[in-house]
């Protein structure tokens, strides 16, 4: 009886090492194809404020903004493999509580590569606490007065800009700028920049063209000019906003002109994360 006991104990034993082996080669083969030709931005959950999360296919991570809390540590478990626990890049926008908060526990709990932020500014406790956290775990630090670009390969590539070099007058909504290309799609992400630094991106030779467009400022009436979102001619906008917000976030005659324009209106209020996937091959 005993030997038999023995007998079975081993099949199991081989049974689980084989399944745990299958296990393995599938994850390898997922991440293999996601090297070879996807990418990914997903538009993240994170009540009221902003998260985004792209993935490269050549398989970097760039998170820009994290939201308010920490409820962006679950979010990036719902969109990364369990085993990425790399961050090539944190972009923040800018200071405000909506878009940096998240950020810091990110900072605690992923490696992180790379921190890019807007430069000349040291008086706000979320930046200060931000950097004090990055330097210590040996993150590089970009703080960008202009323009920044990486590239990822595989036609792949985001260009940054700081407003502040196209002359723009101090406000705290001021925001970076991020533009991603990559496999034949674009993307815009404007943080919570207002109407005035949108007129002065319409007349500069910074390319603002883009497929899908993030909504400025949470679909703010302050932002999201008509004549931007025509010189930006998306397909789709993604208004990162919570439900039954104080602020009356999205607008309504910004929803309003967007359906006008044709544009397709996602929010995360309504549908959670929004994701998009694009290939070489679509």
């Amino acid at each position: 009886m005993y030997n038999l006991w023995l007998k079975i104990k081993k099949k199991i034993l081989r049974y689980s090492l084989a399944c745990f082996i299958l296990i393995l080669l599938i994850t390898f083969f997922i991440h293999l194809y996601n090297i070879r030709s996807v990418l990914e931005v997903d538009f993240l959950d994170v009540g009221q404020g902003d998260a985004i999360l792209i993935k490269t296919p050549s398989n970097e991570a760039i998170l820009i903004d994290g939201g308010p809390d920490n409820k962006v540590l679950w979010r990036l478990g719902e969109n990364l493999s369990f085993y990425q626990r790399r961050i090539d890049y944190l972009i923040l926008s800018h200071y405000h509580d909506d878009h940096a908060v998240g950020l810091i526990e990110i900072l605690k709990r992923y490696r992180v590569g790379h921190l890019i932020y807007a430069g000349g500014i040291s008086s706000s406790p979320v930046i200060t606490e931000l950097l004090d956290i990055a330097q210590s775990r040996k993150v590089e630090l970009i703080p960008l007065d202009g323009e920044f670009q990486v590239s990822y390969g595989n036609d792949c590539r985001l260009d940054l800009l700081n407003p502040f070099v196209l002359g723009v007058k101090d406000d705290p909504n001021n925001s970076l700028v991020a533009r991603l290309s990559c496999v034949g799609r674009t993307f815009l992400f404007s943080g919570d920049n207002s109407q005035s630094v949108e007129k002065i991106l319409i007349n500069s030779d910074w390319d603002i063209r883009a497929d899908i467009l993030k909504s400025s400022h949470h679909g703010s009436n302050s932002a999201n000019s008509e004549l931007f979102l025509r010189a930006v001619n998306p397909q789709f906008m993604v208004i990162s906003v919570g439900a039954d917000n104080r602020f009356g976030h999205p607008s309504p005659r910004i929803i309003e002109l967007a359906s006008v324009l044709g544009i397709d209106v996602k929010r995360t209020d309504e549908s959670g994360s929004v994701k998009f996937l694009a290939n070489k091959s679509l």
